[in-house]
């Protein structure tokens, strides 16, 4: 039979009940000689077993763990008593014998935070923080903090939580103080350290995370918050989402980071408006959209969560379309183009349209068949009356959006780059224009040329 015994966080934490399961163990095995545990338990008896050797021994942590749980299991039916630092349920040996029980002493957490450990409070060893897969800013303790080493990676982990000069509460020896955030690599470290940080007002922070800017928009959309924000539903804001999606577009093709990362904010911002939209209207909840998302990525990705092979990434498209068809039961070519939302800019529509269309069937042998289409389309346009010219014109146009495709090349893209290289030359015209004190009425096409090609050589 195990028993544990939490030893606190000095000498004098050692609890009644402790002192006599020690008398009374046929075996005392102390984790390390190195700690005040050691020195309580060498008063009431001098022949503990110490495991530093295992210390010596382990490759990681989780082997020394492992390692200690096996020696103790080794004594079978005596009676064994394992000293820990805290109360017990700190240690991360203990956590492995359930079937041990357990005479819980002071805890590492109440130098820090005596008995006002606030509701809804997070409580880390070390480890168990660097091994989480995010940190929440809610109140926070870290126990077992046992180096600098360490202490930098637990730093680094909050600070994607908690403002770098978010008050901590730090507890190390015999000392507790108060400390910024980023000063927590600076300090003494041993067995017993121990950090509680809370995290800052919402108006007061500087470092928020996805559910931060679900909470504002919540306050926005409240009874005292905004009177505009209130009065929005899905329809009005629809045109924000196209608006924003395309800023975006434009950030991106610019490859301006600053503006990257505001336009991303902006269109997640139409996200959450609508999500939040949907929940004040009992529409829907927000876990219906993040299940339906996630529940799409793995089923369309079986390459990755399942046994489909896909050698590359034309593969992996391949599959990716293959289960979509499967999910939104399309049956034939007819209802798969009809499935290309219309809410789409009318060249993106055309060409998501043809591509459909072609892997139905409906698709040009080559380019160069294609490019004679275009040729024929553009001989139709320039022949025909005023009142056809519209349809005829297109035509030239999804001819063209064709010839894009069937190039590899994506038609919204290309028109994109070619609109934006087309302000550049306009705009570095009127400079020189300015500069030159000319009238672009008043030159003559010769003239014009040759501006042109200086703005062509100037801005590209």
């Amino acid at each position: 039979m195990i028993t544990v015994v939490g030893m606190g966080t000095k000498r004098g934490d050692l609890t009644m009940d402790g002192k006599s399961a020690i008398e009374r163990a046929d075996v005392v095995v102390v984790k390390s000689a190195k700690t005040h545990a050691a020195k309580a338990v060498a008063v009431i008896r001098d022949d503990a077993v110490y495991c530093d050797d295992l210390y010596d021994q382990a490759t990681d942590f989780d082997a020394l763990n492992v390692s200690i749980a096996d020696r103790l299991r080794s004594y079978g039916d005596k009676k064994v008593v394992f000293c820990v630092v805290g109360d017990g349920s700190d240690d991360t040996t203990a956590q492995l014998l359930d079937e041990a029980e357990t005479v819980y002493g002071v805890s590492l957490c109440a130098p820090v935070v005596g008995n006002d450990l606030v509701g809804g409070s997070v409580v880390y060893t070390a480890a168990e923080l660097l091994s989480s897969a995010r940190v929440l800013p809610r109140p926070t303790v870290v126990k077992c903090i046992d180096d600098k080493y360490v202490a930098s990676d637990v730093q680094l982990k909050l600070s994607s939580a908690f403002d770098d000069d978010a008050e901590v509460v730090f507890f190390s020896g015999a000392t507790v103080k108060k400390i910024s955030l980023c000063q927590l690599g600076k300090q003494r470290y041993d067995y017993r350290s121990t950090l509680y940080i809370l995290p800052k007002s919402l108006t007061q922070r500087q470092t928020f995370d996805y559910y931060d800017c679900a909470d504002i928009m919540t306050v926005l959309c409240s009874p005292d918050g905004c009177p505009w924000d209130r009065e929005q539903t899905h329809k009005s804001i629809v045109k924000n989402v196209i608006e924003e999606a395309y800023e975006l577009a434009d950030a991106l093709e610019k490859e301006d980071t600053e503006h990257v990362i505001e336009e991303l904010g902006d269109l997640l911002m139409q996200v959450i408006f609508h999500l939040e939209i949907a929940h004040n209207n009992g529409e829907f909840e927000p876990d219906a959209v993040y299940t339906g998302l996630c529940r799409k990525l793995i089923d369309r990705h079986p390459h990755v969560f399942g046994d489909v092979k896909a050698a590359d990434s034309a593969e992996s498209l391949g599959v990716w379309e293959s289960q979509k068809l499967k999910e939104h039961k399309i049956g034939g070519t007819a209802q798969n183009v009809l499935d290309v939302p219309r809410g789409m800019s009318a060249l993106m529509r055309c060409q998501k349209v043809s591509s459909r269309a072609a892997k139905g069937g409906y698709e040009f042998e080559n380019v160069e068949q294609v490019a004679g289409k275009v040729k024929e389309e553009l001989a139709e346009f320039m022949s025909a009356p005023q009142s056809e010219k519209q349809m005829e014109g297109g035509d030239l146009l999804f001819a063209c959006a064709s010839l894009l495709r069937l190039s590899g090349v994506d038609a919204e893209t290309a028109l994109l780059l070619s609109t934006e290289k087309f302000l550049r030359r306009v705009v570095e015209c009127e400079r020189l224009l300015a500069e030159r004190k000319q009238n672009l009425k008043e030159m003559s096409m010769a003239q014009f040329d040759e501006l042109w090609s200086e703005a062509k050589r100037n801005v590209g």
